[in-house]
Order: C-alpha cells, then sequence, then structure tokens
C-alpha cells in the first residue's frame, strides 16, 4: 500500500508541473507566483519563472518619461504581460500604469483591447474588450469582458504599436477580466487579468498577444504556447502504471 501511495504522490506532483499554476481572475498577481508589495515603479522582474507561465516585461521608464516608443512616463508604461493556460481557459496578466477609463495630458487617450494572433498568421484573429471608456465617459457599445471576431482595427498614434482598438467584429462569447488599481502602491500602477475559455478559440498551438492604448507611447506582446501533447501523455503513462501497481497488489 505504501508504493501505491508513493507512486500516486509521484504522479500528483507530476500533473501539478504539467498543470503549472492556478489562475483566479482578480487583478491579484500572487496567483501568478509574485509578490508585487516590493516592486517599484522600475526595473521590476515580472518573471516567476513558473513553467507554462509566458513572460514580456520592459518594466523602465527613460530620461524625459520616454517609455518607448514613446513618452508619458509611468502611466503610459506597459510593463509586462503574462500568459498561462489550464485545461479550459486562456489567461493573460498586464501590468500598466495606466487607467480603464483612459487618461489625459493635452490629448484625453483611452485604453486598448487585447488583441490575439492564432498560430502567429500575421493576423489580428480576436480582440477581447477591456475598457469601454472614450475620452473618460463609458460610452463604447460593446460588450466588456467578451471576445470578438477582427473585422477591422483601429489604430493607434504610432504604427509600431497597432493595433489599439477594435474597429469592427463579431461577437464570440464571454469570458472573465479584472482591471484593478494596485492598492499597495500610490504611484500609478494598474493590474489587467483576463480569461478567454479555450472553446472560443478553436485549436491552435500557439497565440500572440498584444495591448497597447491610444497614443501607442508604449506597447507589450508576448507568445504563448499551448501545453506540449508529450506532457500529456507523459501523464497518462504515469496513470496507466498505478493502474497496473493496483491490479497486482490485488492479484
Amino acid at each position: 500500500m505504501r508504493s501505491i501511495f508513493l507512486a500516486l504522490l509521484s504522479i500528483l506532483v507530476l500533473f501539478s508541473a504539467v498543470q503549472g499554476i492556478t489562475i483566479r481572475v482578480d487583478g491579484n498577481f500572487s496567483d501568478w507566483r509574485l509578490n508585487t508589495s516590493d516592486f517599484g515603479e522600475n526595473y521590476n522582474n515580472w518573471d516567476p519563472e513558473v513553467p507554462g507561465v509566458f513572460v514580456w516585461q520592459e518594466d523602465w521608464v527613460g530620461g524625459g518619461g520616454y517609455v518607448g516608443p514613446g513618452y508619458g512616463g509611468q502611466k503610459y508604461d506597459v510593463e509586462a504581460i503574462l500568459a498561462t493556460f489550464d485545461n479550459d481557459n486562456l489567461y493573460v496578466g498586464i501590468a500598466t500604469g495606466f487607467p480603464q477609463q483612459g487618461y489625459g495630458y493635452n490629448y484625453w487617450h483611452d485604453a486598448g483591447d487585447i488583441f490575439l494572433d492564432i498560430d502567429g498568421n500575421g493576423y489580428w484573429d480576436y480582440a477581447f474588450i477591456i475598457s469601454n471608456y472614450i475620452d473618460g465617459r463609458e460610452t463604447r457599445d460593446l460588450v466588456l469582458g467578451s471576445l470578438y471576431e477582427v473585422s477591422s482595427v483601429k489604430k493607434s498614434l504610432r504604427k509600431e504599436a497597432d493595433p489599439w482598438r477594435l474597429e469592427s467584429g463579431s461577437l464570440i462569447g464571454r469570458g472573465t477580466l479584472a482591471y484593478v488599481d494596485d492598492p499597495e502602491h500610490d504611484f500609478s500602477r494598474y493590474f489587467i487579468e483576463i480569461g478567454i475559455p479555450l472553446d472560443l478559440l478553436g485549436n491552435f498551438s500557439k497565440v500572440k498577444i498584444h495591448w497597447t492604448m491610444e497614443c501607442g507611447n508604449d506597447y507589450g506582446e508576448v507568445i504563448a504556447y499551448t501545453p506540449e501533447p508529450a506532457s500529456i501523455l507523459l501523464l497518462g503513462a504515469g496513470l496507466f502504471a498505478v493502474g497496473l501497481m493496483v491490479k497486482r497488489r490485488k492479484s
């Protein structure tokens, strides 16, 4: 019995490694195994170094408020984009200084949609709506926290940061969304988390994820790969081995 117990424990450990982490869409990045309480405005490490979590990060503000490709300081900084999967959902987490209702300095700028390029085909297939604000007023007529198939896109003020927002498209289905002001710091930082049901996306091996704001002062992109079939086969082989052990035990 002890050997069976140890084998089951090993399989559970293996299953945890295959599954990665468990995300609750609430705007708290501790689910990503990050402790952001000590993070300053610049030069933070947003990589939890967890298998199955894909990370893009560029957390710095240069002289004169340069964030690249534009200016604006911390409020316009896209600090990091993280992505991972479980059996049912694609999860994306974004750290940024930009608020959901947008920000105005001389001109008002609005938050963009999260765009998805499925299998890296060079086309933005889907847009996930995270803000319905236009010029500080919530007047945009789209379903917040939902996935749309893209027909056309709106461009930002900087070509290299495109696309910015969905211009036209078809509603595919609902996901989950949190856009939360970081309660632990008095400077501008927001945590965006989304969950997209995989059955809305179809079959794919990788996805490029893109986000920016209207001015395109900063943007981020990350490529996330679906779990390798080999990992699933390894898990199945382990469970099969345990089954054989149980059968022999009973014989």
